[in-house]
């Protein structure tokens, strides 16, 4: 923990340094203050509760061994830096401290922050999102924080993350494919 409140005391010097006294005092700042949030839990499990799987989740050599040599199908996409991405460090800690605080925003998660909103300030029915103040609906993201760090994932971070386009593709041709027993 005393790295966290060391990283949020050092972050808040460098907004109060960049600010001088006057705007401090008359509170126009032409910085602001980074938005933390304090997330509560959102699963009735406690972090430690949590195991989490530090393993190689895909053992291509193990696989290949037992007569499964499917790594090609996955060279083929090119899809490897993925699976080394999977088998590289893991850090249980923030793992934990992200999922128990996660939620998935969707859809109907956008529309019942909108309609708190109308309940809130009736004179906002019938508006858009921007003109609410909140941010434009995008697409469904797993939503946490993390030591107060707001963190979204959605699937354009993941396929960022991975190096790959959101679109699907398809090689035909690759040796051994099984065939289904209903053709």
């Amino acid at each position: 923990m005393a790295s966290s409140s060391s990283i949020l005391e050092s972050s808040m010097q460098e907004t109060v340094q960049g600010t001088s006294s006057q705007e401090i005092a008359q509170g126009t700042s032409t910085q602001e203050a980074p938005a933390y949030e304090l997330k509560g839990r959102t699963m009735s499990l406690e972090e430690w509760d949590l195991a989490v799987q530090v393993e190689s989740p895909v053992d291509f050599t193990s696989l290949s061994y037992h007569s499964c040599n499917i790594k090609e199908y996955y060279q083929s996409q090119d899809l490897m830096d993925y699976f080394n991405l999977l088998n590289g460090p893991t850090y249980m800690s923030l793992v934990r401290h992200f999922w128990v605080r996660a939620h998935v925003y969707d859809r109907k998660a956008a529309k019942q922050e909108m309609d708190e909103k109308v309940m809130i300030d009736p004179t906002l029915a019938g508006k858009t999102r921007e003109e609410m103040g909140l941010e434009p609906f995008i697409g469904t993201e797993i939503r946490s924080s993390v030591i107060g760090i707001p963190v979204y994932i959605s699937q354009d971070v993941i396929t960022f993350v991975i190096r790959r386009a959101s679109e699907g593709s398809f090689q035909d041709g690759l040796d051994n494919n099984k065939k289904s027993p209903w053709n």
